[in-house]
C-alpha cells in the first residue's frame, strides 16, 4: 500500500519528500554528535575540577582527621554545602565509616562501614573514584598521611548544568531543523519545479503527439540535460512528423494493405504465385467524356468516383492495386490471402453498381450525364511479386488470370445490357455462395490472346435483392 501511494506520488513531492528526510536525518545526526562532544567534554571538565577539588580538600583536612577534630571537619563540610555545583560531601574514617555528611549538621559517628567508603579506603594514592549517575557525578579519594590511611572524601557534584546545555543544544537544534527545513522545503519546491515543470510540458505534448498532433514541439530554454532532452526529443518528433508524411505518402501511392504488408515483412518481393480473383472496373464511354470537358471536370469526376471504387474493395478485402485513368485494377488474394475470394469481388461489383447509382441521382439532379461502368472479373492463379528496377518498383499481379479479367471488362461493350461478366472460372470458384446471385449465361466467347473460348456470366444481382444496399 505504502509502495503503491508512493509510486503514484508526483514527481515534486517525491523530491520535496526526499531533500526534507535528508535535511532531517542531516539535522539529527550533527545534533547527536553535538551532544555527545558537549557531554564528552562536561564530564571530563568536571573529573578535572573534581579531582583539583578533592586534592585540595584532602590536604585541608588531613591534619583535623588525624586528630579527630571533628567540631572543625563539621565547619569544612558545612562551607562545602553553600557551593551549589556540589550535592554532597561525605568524610570516612580509616575503617570506611561515615563522620561527615555535609547533608547532615552534625557529626553522624556511623556504626557500620559504607560501602563507598569501604571502595574509596583501598585506592592507591594518586587513584580517583568516579561515577556517573543519573543526575550526579560522584566522585572521591583516599586521604593519607605517608603510608598510614587517614580515611577517604567524597564528593557529589550535579550535572544539572550539563542537563542544561543538552537541553540548551537540543532546542537549538530543533530550531534550526525547522528553519532548514522551511528554507529547504522552499528551495526543494523551487528547484523540483525547474524539473518537473518542463517534464510536464513534455508529458503534454507526447499526449497531443498520441492523439496525431505531430506538430507540437517542446519549448527548451536551459542547456541542462533537461534541455537537452527537450532539444532530443523535437528531433525525434520532427523525425517522427516525417515518417508520417512518408508513410502517408506511400499509403496513398501503394495501397495500404502492400505497405503493411511490406513494412511486416509478409510479401515476397521476388516474387510467388498466389491464387486470386481479378477485378477490373472502368468508366464506358470516358474517352469521350474526356474530349467534351475540361482536365478539371475530368478530375473532379474521377475523384467522386474512384473513392466509392476503393471503399467497395476494401469493404470486402480488396487490394485496390492501380489506377489506370478512368479503371481500377483491385486484386483478392495478395499479398493476404481472402476466404472465397470469388464471392467477395462480385460482391464488391455489386457495392461498385449501387454506389455509381446514387452517384448519378446526384448528377441528374445537377443536370449532368450520367455515368455507366463496366466490370470484369477473372479467377485462377497469378504471379504476386514486385515488378521494376531497384529505383522504382511496383507490387502487382501479372499473369493470364490478370490479363483475362482486363479482356472481360473490355466485353462490356459487347453486352451493353449487362455492366458485371464474370468468367467460367470464376464461376466454379463461387461454390456454394453460387445460388447466392442471379447469374445468366453468355454463352462461350472468343477472346483475343486464347485458344479457346472462354465462358461467360453476367451478374444480375443478388438473389435476395432486398438484403444488399439500400
Amino acid at each position: 500500500m505504502i509502495k503503491r501511494y508512493w509510486l503514484n506520488l508526483p514527481l515534486g513531492s517525491k523530491i520535496a519528500s526526499l531533500m526534507s528526510l535528508l535535511v532531517l536525518l542531516t539535522i539529527i545526526a550533527l545534533t547527536f554528535i553535538s551532544i555527545q562532544r558537549e557531554q564528552a567534554n562536561f564530564e571530563k571538565e568536571l573529573a578535572e575540577k573534581a579531582d583539583l577539588f578533592l586534592e585540595t580538600t584532602s590536604l585541608g583536612i588531613r591534619d583535623q582527621l588525624y586528630r579527630l577534630q571533628l567540631d572543625e571537619l563539621v565547619e569544612i563540610s558545612n562551607s562545602v554545602r553553600d557551593n551549589p555545583d556540589i550535592d554532597f560531601f561525605i568524610i570516612y574514617d580509616a575503617t570506611g565509616k561515615v563522620l561527615v555528611d555535609s547533608r547532615q549538621t552534625s557529626v553522624m559517628f556511623a556504626q557500620e562501614p559504607d560501602a563507598l567508603g569501604t571502595q574509596l579506603i583501598k585506592l592507591k594514592t594518586q587513584d580517583i573514584y568516579l561515577v556517573r549517575e543519573s543526575d550526579q557525578l560522584i566522585t572521591g579519594r583516599v586521604i593519607l598521611l605517608g603510608n598510614q590511611v587517614l580515611g577517604a572524601a567524597s564528593v557529589g557534584f550535579s550535572t544539572h548544568p550539563l542537563d542544561e546545555k543538552i537541553f540548551t543544544i537540543t532546542m537549538q537544534s530543533i530550531t534550526l531543523a525547522l528553519i532548514t527545513l522551511l528554507i529547504g522545503a522552499v528551495l526543494t519546491i523551487f528547484f523540483s519545479r525547474q524539473i518537473t515543470r518542463p517534464l510536464s510540458d513534455l508529458n503534454s505534448v507526447v499526449s497531443r503527439m498520441t492523439a496525431g498532433d505531430l506538430l507540437q514541439r517542446v519549448n527548451y530554454t536551459t542547456g541542462d540535460e533537461i534541455g537537452q532532452l527537450g532539444a532530443s526529443f523535437n528531433i525525434m518528433a520532427e523525425q517522427l512528423q516525417e515518417r508520417e508524411w512518408f508513410r502517408d505518402m506511400f499509403g496513398r501511392f501503394v495501397s495500404h494493405e502492400v505497405a503493411d504488408a511490406i513494412r511486416n515483412g509478409q510479401v515476397k518481393l521476388e516474387g510467388e504465385h498466389r491464387s486470386v480473383s481479378v477485378l477490373f472496373c472502368d468508366i464506358r464511354e470516358f474517352t469521350d467524356f474526356s474530349e467534351n470537358h475540361t482536365p478539371q471536370e475530368v478530375v473532379t469526376l474521377l475523384n467522386q468516383f474512384l473513392p466509392l471504387v476503393v471503399y467497395a474493395a476494401q469493404q470486402h478485402g480488396g487490394m485496390v492495386n492501380k489506377f489506370g485513368g478512368d479503371s481500377t485494377l483491385i486484386i483478392y488474394g495478395a499479398p493476404h490471402e481472402v476466404k472465397d475470394s470469388a464471392y467477395q469481388a462480385i460482391l464488391t461489383a455489386l457495392d461498385i453498381r449501387y454506389y455509381t447509382q446514387k452517384l448519378n441521382e446526384k448528377f441528374q439532379i445537377a443536370g449532368e450525364s450520367s455515368l455507366r461502368v463496366g466490370v470484369g472479373i477473372n479467377t485462377g492463379v497469378a504471379l504476386a511479386g514486385a515488378i521494376g528496377p531497384n529505383e522504382r518498383q511496383e507490387y502487382t499481379v501479372v499473369g493470364n488470370t490478370v490479363n483475362l479479367a482486363a479482356r472481360i471488362d473490355g466485353l462490356n461493350k459487347q453486352f451493353p445490357e449487362h455492366d458485371i461478366l464474370i468468367s467460367g472460372w470464376t464461376y466454379e470458384a463461387l461454390g456454394e455462395n453460387i445460388n447466392k446471385f442471379k447469374l445468366k449465361a453468355l454463352g462461350t466467347i472468343p477472346i483475343r490472346g486464347k485458344n479457346e473460348p472462354v465462358e461467360l456470366w453476367a451478374v444480375e444481382g443478388l438473389q435476395n435483392s432486398a438484403s444488399h444496399q439500400t
